[in-house]
């Protein structure tokens, strides 16, 4: 004897089997690929394996149509440069002091040795690393997993531990805690702003502000 579904029970299955789907994707895309690039393999394993992740990345983008100028420049982000400068600037002050006391011969090191290097790789970073990894990490992955996880503060904290972990194969203590806390701010910031252009340029600020200072060869930058 069969019985039959209901609507209700065919909804509640399709959305089981999409949320299964969906952890999987994020499993496979945010845990096994950052994991995969740490493990001593041949580069051009790496190369294809994030190649392809970001490749898949695009195309479900381009599916759901996160391709439009609203996602990109986000709806209230004046609000946020203030208090976006003001965390800067904080931040532009501590580290200078740290690094002072810490490392004093590294500090501004690459700036006053090779100016030229340092200008191309600030505007390096900024553009092919900094803009991808908040599309992927921030844009992307707010709008796929969002409905997975709806407590916000825990959503916010899974993002940041997997921004982290996409800096693995890195193997340095400082660039976990750094991109931890990093990530916890970028998520934030394009949580409240919904603009993967201010969320670049916050990150930008730091990452180009990390190198200025001294600390570019923790964060494989190269040295002057």
């Amino acid at each position: 004897m069969h019985t039959k579904r209901t609507p209700m029970q065919s909804d509640q299955q399709v959305m089981a089997k999409s949320s299964g789907y969906l952890w999987s994707e994020m499993f496979g895309l945010f845990v096994c690929i950052p994991i995969l690039l740490a493990l001593p393999i041949p580069v051009i394993s790496k190369v294809f394996s994030a190649a392809a992740a970001l490749g898949y990345c695009l195309l479900v983008s381009r599916s759901i149509k996160l391709f439009n100028w609203r996602l990109l420049v986000g709806e209230n982000w004046q609000s946020f440069t203030q208090s976006m400068a003001l965390r800067f600037i904080s931040f532009v002050a501590i580290s200078s002091l740290l690094v002072w006391q810490l490392m004093p011969d590294a500090l501004f090191s690459v700036i006053t040795a090779n100016p030229l290097l340092w200008i191309g790789m600030s505007l390096f970073y900024s553009v092919f690393s900094v803009y991808p990894q908040e599309f992927v990490y921030r844009t992307f992955f707010f709008a796929r997993y969002l409905q997975l996880i709806p407590n916000t503060l825990l959503f916010i904290v899974i993002n940041a531990l997997l921004f982290s972990l996409a800096h693995s194969f890195l193997l340095n203590g400082l660039v976990f805690a750094l991109t931890l806390a990093g990530g916890l701010l970028f998520s934030l910031t394009y949580h409240k702003s919904k603009s993967l252009v201010l969320v670049s340029l916050e990150h930008s600020l730091y990452g180009v502000w990390l190198f200025t200072v001294g600390l570019g060869e923790q964060l494989a930058f190269p040295s002057a």
